[in-house]
């Protein structure tokens, strides 16, 4: 069967995204597990996102299978996924569509990528037999907005430039990222419409940050971290339900977040604030 492969930068055109969830209502079999997810669906229309889709039709002009991929922090580093028909799977089709996706990175001169899949066999092998290994796992955890009070002697205000500095620290000791990379989480998320970032003060003192992130799903919790020596004193916790309170303001239903799988002491702080486990997303890398 002959397979035409092209390319097309977000925003997508209206036709493209139609084709798109077609192909994903086709495929998806598990409720708990929406392909749209890791298609990065939410972001197709979006002006502001960095990704690009590549797509496989037949002669016939039919959608076959599409791999979808996105530059989340404008590091010119992509996570992406795929996904083909199920009447036209091991047909090489898949392979096909990372291989022009591989020639595309090239073009872009990307830093680098990921592959995500769901936690099942079928994406796990699909990876292995291109090439990736298994690198970590992500599980998205959910909550209800509600309404609570502030808590008290913790103040959580938007960014402001002389943070820089603070922030840079936070985010070291955090997630070991360095200067620069925090310079781009700062750019990212202070200019990208749904995106805000925060920083939490604890007795008129700069203690923690968190960034917040708006779509159709709910509000996301990304980028907390909190100072290593004031950890384990509810200053999490009380973020947490401020952004549950955000969400019940923004009449948001959900609010959500991921982490990753081996740390405990984070997954801990989540249950106890009524956070429950959605899915798994584990990632892989060039082996």
């Amino acid at each position: 069967m002959d397979v035409f492969l092209m390319k097309a930068s977000y925003p997508l055109d209206e036709l493209t995204i139609q084709e798109l969830k077609a192909l994903i209502q086709q495929s998806n079999t598990n409720e708990n597990q929406d392909i749209a997810l890791l298609l990065n669906a939410d972001s197709w229309s979006n002006y502001e996102s960095q990704g690009f889709v590549v797509l496989a039709y037949s002669e016939e002009d039919q959608l076959l299978g599409a791999l979808s991929a996105i530059d989340l922090f404008g590091l010119n580093t992509y996570e992406w996924s795929t996904v083909v028909h199920p009447n036209y799977r091991r047909q090489g089709i898949g392979t096909a569509l990372v291989q022009e996706f591989t020639t595309a990175l090239v073009e872009r001169g990307a830093a680098g990528d990921m592959g995500l899949s769901f936690h099942d066999v079928a994406g796990h092998q699909f990876l292995k037999q291109i090439g990736y290994e298994y690198n970590s796992s992500e599980a998205t955890l959910q909550a209800t907005a509600k309404p609570y009070e502030p808590a008290k002697e913790i103040y959580i205000r938007p960014f402001k430039e002389q943070d820089r500095d603070i922030l840079v620290q936070l985010m070291q000791d955090g997630f070991g990222d360095m200067p620069e990379e925090t310079d781009e989480l700062i750019s990212f998320n202070t200019t990208t419409l749904g995106r805000t970032l925060y920083i939490v003060e604890f007795k008129q003192k700069i203690v923690a940050t968190v960034s917040i992130v708006e779509n159709e799903a709910g509000l996301w919790v990304t980028a907390l971290t909190v100072q290593q020596a004031l950890r384990n004193q509810g200053i999490g916790s009380a973020i947490l339900r401020w952004a549950k309170n955000e969400a019940h303001k923004k009449q948001q239903h959900k609010v959500l977040l991921d982490v990753e799988i081996d740390n405990i002491n984070a997954l801990s702080v989540y249950q106890k604030e009524g956070f429950t486990p959605l899915h798994q997303v584990d990632y892989f890398i060039k082996s």
